[in-house]
């Protein structure tokens, strides 16, 4: 088959390599975002964040922060997708944890799931790091963003900037005015 291009060139391609021709509008492709990398998910109200790490091998990390109460816990297992369906299941001494969620959408900065509790929106984890100095300077969102989340026990958000409280590490989400998007950022107290 010979492949006509509208610039003047042509490409040759064997019939016998052709399964089926397709024509699609390139514009209308909806490329979906890559689930491996880091979510976070935090409220103020609920007295926790979650931060949820997808591994490329199909493994994953379930960091819950109980802020309110004062204690973290970790969670390591596997995870699978087979389309909407997201399965993640832990095993350990005496336990077998498996949630069955569905993916109701999931783009570059978010990734939203429905679990039997809700429906929760993870916000992606940005590769930089804020680092704040313990009762320093604040950060201020640049180009009018705002800070949307942070746990209120290491850091906090007070007349639109970022403090740091306590030394730690914790995390905050951050609404980006140029991508109209909600996207987390880890955050180093010293």
């Amino acid at each position: 088959m010979r492949i006509h291009q509208k610039g003047g060139g042509h490409s040759d391609v064997p019939l016998e390599q052709i399964d089926s021709v397709t024509f699609v509008d390139g514009e209308a492709i909806p490329v979906e975002a890559e689930l491996a990398g880091g979510w976070l998910w935090g409220d103020v109200e609920a007295g926790y964040y979650e931060l949820l790490t997808f591994n490329r091998d199909n493994t994953y990390t379930a960091y819950d922060n109980y802020f309110t109460y004062g204690f973290d816990t970790t969670t390591y297992g596997w995870y699978i997708r087979h389309g909407a369906l997201l399965t993640l299941q832990s095993n350990g001494f005496g336990y077998k944890r498996k949630y069955n969620w569905f993916i109701m959408g999931l783009a570059e900065n978010a990734l939203e799931v429905m679990t039997k509790m809700g429906t929760f929106i993870y916000y992606r984890l940005q590769p930089e790091t804020i680092h704040l100095q313990a009762m320093g300077e604040p950060l201020t969102c640049d180009s009018g963003g705002t800070f949307v989340f942070t746990d209120g026990v290491l850091a906090k958000i007070s007349d639109g900037k970022l403090y740091g409280l306590l030394n730690g590490t914790t995390y905050i989400q951050k609404y980006d005015v140029k991508s109209n998007s909600i996207v987390s950022y880890k955050v180093m107290i010293e």
